[in-house]
């Protein structure tokens, strides 16, 4: 390799870092791409006028319009057809549930978020385990699998589908038409759907006995103590909020019982008074040193007070989406029971239960949330779309035939003028989201906390340092290279090649950064040896969605996990036989749908 320019060395470098921060998952994928772009910019590496371009280009912007149509779906009640649709096959028995878990979500995982169809189908997967006693471990895997595989039906499918055309638009390339996978798509997810159902669904993990987290909670009771305040305790007409013992020791008052038998579920200012009862959750000693500290008197649990349900109080359980802000933070950081008046009794994370230092624990994506609240507590809770409430509550906005309907015709008439060539996919687009604003099926505030700003910021970030390394010629000099090392084995190697690095890349980064990375290089190296460039971004897009090894790979099985109680172990004992399928498929159909040769 011939000697690197100091430009040269310090793209590289920036490449090295990002690439670090993303896989060290210390900070947040939009952080890593504002650090690119800040760096690409400091150092002169691209032109000003292309600093920002990808925040204008291909990729960001129908990324952000499939988020909003996906809304528009959701928001509309049409995907919840196909959620009542799993609860009347549910009723049929496991087999025909698992079938139709399998068969039907790539549909409308075609043009909606992986994320926010997870988010749809986990509620009704919830009331079928409730309802007809089949455990989750038994679900939400094919579930995931089968959500993923969708992205592989159209270009618009996932967003390594949608950055991996742009990187094609623009290296000068014709981009793949909107179905031009579509054949190839449909072989895979029948070959997914037909490796579940004759091995993966046999080796599925038995149901552990812990699955059902809601229903069996007495580790959670074992934390619960009532205490009595004495007429001398010094914690008389003091707010709870005053009471700094509790939130050093992170006790948390469940409800206060007044004298006069009135149960109030208690907010930071409510006063505690003499002779109310309060029921604590907590560290035992630290509840039990209330006594000499504060003259209150540990008393005798009464069974009817202990009841966590009761009236109109409560217990759900609520999953932490991907792109939930609470990702990261405190329960205390966040003034969770202050905003949304709902109290957290316990964390399910990877299959353990949390119950102690629950103000202070970071929460992360995919947790489940023990809940205790009101009804309307429990609804604001879903309405703020921070939480995936598994519950019966009803939605912020009710389903509605006409709205269905429209979303539905929506959706298709973008897809089909963008078949036809009649509109490029933005345009046509932009119009479908014109109608869904104007016939108020969303709002444009809707609009705006539908799109993943993260992933957009990825994308703006990253692209500049995309644009460095053709620019400069590393990303040549990459290609000949791997050309040297893998060319003598030919095209299938190179192949191959693409395949794995996706594969292994969508474990330890994020599927957007995996894209934004691999595709460039990839038209590279096609370029290099003058073949077309679809087949490689082709394998690469296919390892991207079907290739779960770790729950890593995408949001959803990440979000399956918790419910779902999945250890690593579940995931890797069934996707890597998975993934090999994938692979020896790809290395034989892709070179038949997408040759080497223009």
């Amino acid at each position: 390799m011939r000697g690197a320019s100091m430009a040269e060395v310090l793209v590289i470098g920036i490449l090295f870092l990002v690439m670090v921060l993303l896989v060290s998952g210390r900070v947040r994928i939009d952080v890593a791409g504002v650090v690119s772009l800040a760096l690409v910019g400091l150092f002169h590496l691209v032109p000003i006028h292309s600093l920002f371009s990808g925040f204008s280009s291909y990729a960001a912007i129908i990324l952000a319009e499939m988020f909003i149509l996906g809304e528009g779906l959701r928001r509309s009640g049409a995907t919840d057809v196909m959620a009542g649709m799993f609860e009347k096959i549910g009723r049929r028995g496991e087999p025909a549930l698992l079938t139709a878990l399998m068969a039907l979500p790539p549909i409308p995982s075609t043009f909606i978020s992986d994320v926010g169809l997870m988010s749809i189908f986990l509620p009704t997967m919830m009331r079928i385990r409730q309802s007809l006693k089949i455990s989750l471990h038994r679900l939400l895997m094919p579930l995931a699998f089968s959500i993923a595989l969708g992205g592989l039906l159209s270009m618009i499918g996932s967003a390594g589908n949608i950055i991996g055309n742009a990187a094609l638009a623009s290296s000068h390339y014709a981009p793949i038409p909107l179905f031009g996978i579509t054949p190839l798509g449909i072989i895979l997810v029948l070959a997914g759907f037909m490796f579940m159902k004759l091995w993966g669904i046999r080796h599925l993990p038995a149901s552990n006995g812990q699955s059902e987290f809601l229903s069996n909670y007495q580790e959670v009771k074992s934390y619960i103590s009532e205490v009595r305040v004495n007429d001398d305790s010094t914690l008389v007409d003091r707010s709870l909020r005053e009471v700094g013992y509790f939130r050093q020791h992170h006790l948390t008052v469940l409800r206060i019982i007044r004298a006069n038998g009135h149960i109030l579920t208690p907010g930071a200012n409510d006063t505690i008074r003499a002779g109310d009862r309060l029921v604590v959750q907590g560290d035992v000693q630290a509840i039990l040193d209330l006594q000499p500290e504060f003259g209150m008197e540990v008393v005798g649990t009464d069974p009817s007070t202990m009841k966590l349900r009761r009236d109109n109080i409560r217990v759900v359980e609520a999953m932490i989406p991907p792109r939930s802000p609470l990702v990261s933070h405190t329960l205390r950081g966040t003034n969770f029971r202050t905003k949304y008046g709902a109290t957290v009794l316990a964390i399910l994370r990877q299959g353990v239960t949390r119950i102690r230092e629950l103000p202070v624990t970071p929460l992360r994506a995919g947790d489940v949330l023990l809940v205790t609240g009101t009804d309307d507590a429990i609804a604001r809770l879903q309405m703020a779309d921070d939480l995936t409430v598994f519950a019966d509550v009803e939605h912020a906005v009710s389903a509605s035939p006409r709205r269905s309907v429209i979303a539905g015709l929506v959706v298709l008439g973008v897809l089909v003028a963008a078949a036809v060539n009649f509109l490029a996919i933005q345009a046509a687009a932009a119009v479908g989201i014109l109608v869904l604003l104007m016939t108020r099926i969303i709002s444009m505030n809707h609009a705006y906390r539908a799109i993943d700003w993260r992933i957009i910021t990825l994308v703006g970030g990253i692209t500049p340092l995309s644009l460095a390394l053709t620019r400069l010629g590393v990303s040549a000099e990459i290609s000949h290279t791997l050309i040297r090392v893998v060319g003598p084995l030919g095209p299938y190697a190179i192949l191959a090649v693409f395949f794995w690095l996706a594969a292994f890349l969508t474990q330890v980064i994020s599927n957007v950064a995996a894209a934004l990375v691999l595709a460039p290089l990839a038209i590279s190296v096609a370029g290099a040896n003058h073949w077309s460039p679809d087949g490689l971004i082709i394998s690469m897009v296919i390892a991207l969605s079907a290739a779960p090894i770790t729950p890593l790979a995408n949001k959803v099985f990440i979000m399956a996990m918790g419910p779902g109680r999945y250890r690593y172990q579940d995931f890797f004992r069934i996707g890597v036989p998975f993934t090999i399928v994938m692979f020896v498929l790809t290395v034989i159909l892709v070179p038949a749908f997408f040759p080497f040769v223009h």
